[in-house]
């Protein structure tokens, strides 16, 4: 049997470190059962990434530029079923998918990770870095509906907004996840939608 090169067998293991993480929390993960979900050793999973933490740091990358690399694609309009949408249409569109649905296994990642960034100094510039990525998205539409005159500018800019509008769903987004009760399954899409149009005009 051919030997897998290198980069297939470091995103195998990444993907199965985020499924770890989903399975048993991040405090329960151990390098020998990342490797036990693949059939290799751990020593296998050590060559490749040498410590346990700079794994980790590598698998919430790797879901973070999954998550990211499907909100461009919903900025540029690619997974639109209306055709061309409008730029405030496809903010829309990307907010709306960033909530948290059901049981959402990367809101669940995200959350344990936030809490281990804390006192990680490589968990918390990856998360640092991840965020900067999703204002930019942010930013890039709301500079596009504002130049098309579909919304007004926000009050301090649109990078002060995008960080509101992230605050605002990371903070709703761990309400839905941990107090589920004290959240009716159809208030986030219409809250959220109100708070846009408060930033927006």
């Amino acid at each position: 049997m051919a030997r897998k090169n290198a980069a297939v067998r470091r995103e195998e293991i990444l993907a199965a470190t985020v499924e770890e993480i989903e399975a048993t929390g991040l405090r329960g993960l151990r390098v020998s059962d990342v490797a036990a979900r693949l059939g290799l050793s751990a020593s296998l999973v050590i060559y490749h990434f040498e410590t346990k933490e700079a794994l980790v740091a590598e698998a919430f990358d790797f879901a973070g530029r999954q998550d990211i690399d499907h909100a461009r694609e919903l900025a540029a309009g690619a997974a639109s079923a209306r055709g061309s949408a409008s730029a405030l249409q496809r903010l829309r569109d990307v907010v709306g998918w960033y909530l948290p649905r059901g049981s959402s296994r990367s809101w669940k990642i995200w959350i344990d990770g936030w809490s281990a960034g804390l006192v990680d100094d490589a968990l918390r510039s990856t998360f640092a870095a991840l965020d900067q990525e999703w204002k930019s998205i942010l930013v890039g539409l709301m500079d596009e509906a504002i130049a098309a005159g579909e919304c007004s500018a926000p009050d301090g800019g649109t990078e002060a907004c995008a960080t509101r509008v992230l605050a605002f769903l990371d903070g709703l987004a761990i309400q839905v996840m941990v107090n589920s009760q004290a959240v009716d399954s159809g208030q986030p899409g219409a809250w959220v939608d109100d708070f846009l149009r408060r930033e927006l005009g």
